[in-house]
């Protein structure tokens, strides 16, 4: 049997983690959240997991820092970034930085899991 992926959810608003870990665990993920950048960089130094969501527009540090961050120290791990305040100079910047994705909210169930599908299998691929 294929051990649980563990996907952490970066997002200050507490709404929105609550509806990932619903959806995400209802699909078999095992789902931790982060209020915070730097909350969720100290999680990612102290546990292992299989992929990140993290919100653009948070207090401190932005989403694409974070994704920034993880990809230069764990180049391999997908990030996927999602927003309601997309640009083109900040796709831009996460291309530039390696993220699987850019999704826009509203999000729906279905984008959160086709997302989460897409960016593991590339992962392993």
């Amino acid at each position: 049997m294929e051990a649980m992926k563990k996907i952490l959810v970066v997002d200050d608003d507490p709404v929105v983690g609550r509806s990932f870990d619903r959806v995400l665990t209802r699909k078999g993920y095992a789902v931790i959240t982060a209020t915070n950048g730097q909350d969720a960089l100290e999680k990612l130094r102290n546990e292992r997991y299989d992929m990140v969501f993290t919100d653009i527009k948070m207090p401190g540090m932005s989403g694409l820092e974070v994704a920034e961050r993880v990809k230069a120290s764990q180049p391999w791990l997908p990030v996927v970034i999602v927003t309601g305040y997309g640009n083109d100079a900040s796709q831009a910047r996460a291309a530039a930085a390696g993220v699987s994705a850019f999704l826009h909210k509203p999000l729906s169930p279905e984008m959160i899991e086709g997302s989460a599908e897409q960016a593991l299998r590339q992962a392993v691929t």
